[in-house]
Order: structure tokens, then C-alpha cells, then sequence
């Protein structure tokens, strides 16, 4: 028996400004993952992220009718994504740089948060993966920038959409996007070279080592090293683009660590935006 062709985007696209959810839902679904990932490495709490992503499939599905097709489907989608997250961050407090240090010394200060960590790190069904936490540390650094900046850092160098692609979706000409984008890496570069001290000789995180270890045999996956590429001299840049290859290619959030990453995310997101300073 032949297979039934399958629709293109647009025949799905035009069905679905016609009212077919079958069609929407076709069109939608196989992005749903990636663009909830997006969010989340966005907006850095699970609660926020959820929300924001059914409000942005309501403004999608509502701004149908007016999709012209000039860029691919999934490129509009995360572009809507986008203004629904800078309009989101824009209403909150930029973070501090050592965000992470402070939410590790009041962790290791207080018994009861210490005794939670373990029980969550040796539940049955957690593994330890040092990717996805490399990951979480890109999100939490990139929370310093200014919303836009980060958006230029997440659509560019993350999702790896172009220049011109993620120009579009931030509405600015090309180059005002890449002199966001330089802003944001210098920032980021600079950031973490601030917190040097998490790095030892090996280039492995010291929170990273500590809860590989904490986590202990059977919950944890191999320690990683943040390495250059061989032949590359080892500088600022270098080790920042290779956290940028593992975190683009970390299944972020979608892993067994997801529980303690929602945990973290939640009480720097309570400490950072509810502080007086």
C-alpha cells in the first residue's frame, strides 16, 4: 500500500487558520518540547515557563490568520516565544552575578535544605547529569544580562538560529543584533571569569565536582570537563565557546536532573527577586 503524502506546513497552516485543531496540533506538537526548553532557559522557573508557554500557543493559534510565511514556521513560533519571554523579564530583577554561591552557602547553612538535597540526589529514579547542570549555570549567568541581550545569547548561539533569523524575531536590523549579541558574550565571558574560583586545574566545577560526588555511585553520570578544542589556545573565549557546545547540546530541561534544577531555579528566582538590595 502507498503512503498517504503528508501535508506540507503550509497546507497544515491553512487548515489550521480554517479552524482544524488537528492540524494546529500537528503543527504545534512536534515543537512543544524545544519551545518549552527555550522558555525555561529563558525565564528560569518551571511554574513561569509552563504559563508562559500556554500563552504563547494562545497567541500563536489568535496571530494565525496573520502569518504570511515569510520565514519558516518554527522560526515565527519561537520568535512570538521571544516576546512573550522579554516581556515576562522585563518585569523582574536582573540577577546577581554569584546568585549561585549564595544559594549554595545559605544550602550547606541550613541542615534541613542539606538533608532535602540528599534525599532528592539519592531518590531512585535521579541521576546526576553534569551537562544539563552545566546548563542550569549558562541559564543562571545569562539572567544577569539585560533581556534582550539574553535573548540574542539564547536564539544565536544556543538554538543556533542565524543572524538573520533571530534579528527578525527580536524586530532589529542585523546589526544592531550583533552588537547585542558581542554585549552579551563579553558580559557572560567576563561573568565567569569572575567566578574563577568555581574552576579548578582539571576544568571541572567545583558545585559541579561537589554534587557529582554528593550524588554519589549509580545517581551520577561522568564528570565533565569544560575543554577547548584540540589545537585551540585555551583563553576566556575558547572555554566560553566550549560551554556553549554543551550547553546546546545538553537535554536541557528534559533529564532526570530536572527535579533538582526546578528545586535550585525556584529559590534563586525567591532570593534574587525578593531581595532589598
Amino acid at each position: 500500500m502507498l503512503e498517504t503524502n503528508k501535508p506540507t506546513e503550509i497546507e497544515l497552516i491553512n487548515r489550521a487558520r480554517a479552524g482544524d485543531e488537528s492540524a494546529f496540533g500537528a503543527l504545534v506538537e512536534p515543537l512543544r518540547k524545544p519551545l518549552f526548553s527555550y522558555i525555561y532557559r529563558m525565564v528560569t522557573h518551571s511554574h513561569d515557563a509552563e504559563d508562559l508557554l500556554q500563552d504563547v500557543l494562545v497567541r500563536v493559534l489568535q496571530s494565525l490568520p496573520r502569518y504570511r510565511a515569510e520565514s519558516k514556521f518554527k522560526t515565527w513560533l519561537f520568535g512570538i516565544a521571544t516576546h512573550v519571554c522579554l516581556d515576562h523579564l522585563r518585569r523582574k530583577r536582573r540577577w546577581r552575578v554569584e546568585a549561585q554561591l549564595y544559594g549554595q552557602y545559605e544550602t550547606e547553612a541550613d541542615e534541613t535544605a542539606v538533608e532535602r538535597l540528599g534525599t532528592l540526589l539519592h531518590s531512585p529514579d535521579f541521576v546526576f547529569e553534569m551537562r544539563e547542570h552545566i546548563a542550569f549555570c549558562f541559564s543562571c549567568i545569562s539572567r544577569t544580562l539585560e533581556p534582550e541581550e539574553q535573548a540574542a545569547m539564547m536564539l544565536r548561539e544556543v538554538l543556533g538560529f542565524s543572524n538573520q533569523e533571530a534579528a527578525g524575531m527580536l524586530e532589529i536590523s542585523e546589526p544592531v543584533f550583533r552588537h547585542r549579541l558581542s554585549a552579551a558574550r563579553a558580559k557572560m565571558i567576563g561573568s565567569y571569569e569572575g567566578l574563577c574560583q568555581l574552576i579548578n586545574k582539571s576544568g571541572v566545577c567545583w558545585q559541579c565536582r561537589g554534587l557529582h560526588e554528593f550524588a554519589g555511585p549509580g545517581h551520577n553520570s561522568q564528570l565533565v570537563q569544560i575543554e577547548v578544542a584540540p589545537g585551540v589556545e585555551i583563553s576566556p573565549e575558547s572555554l566560553f565557546n566550549a560551554r556553549l557546545k554543551i550547553v546546546s547540546e545538553a537535554n536541557f530541561p528534559d533529564s532526570r536532573t530536572r527535579t533538582m534544577h526546578d528545586d535550585f531555579f525556584e529559590g534563586l528566582t525567591r532570593r534574587e527577586e525578593g531581595r532589598s538590595d
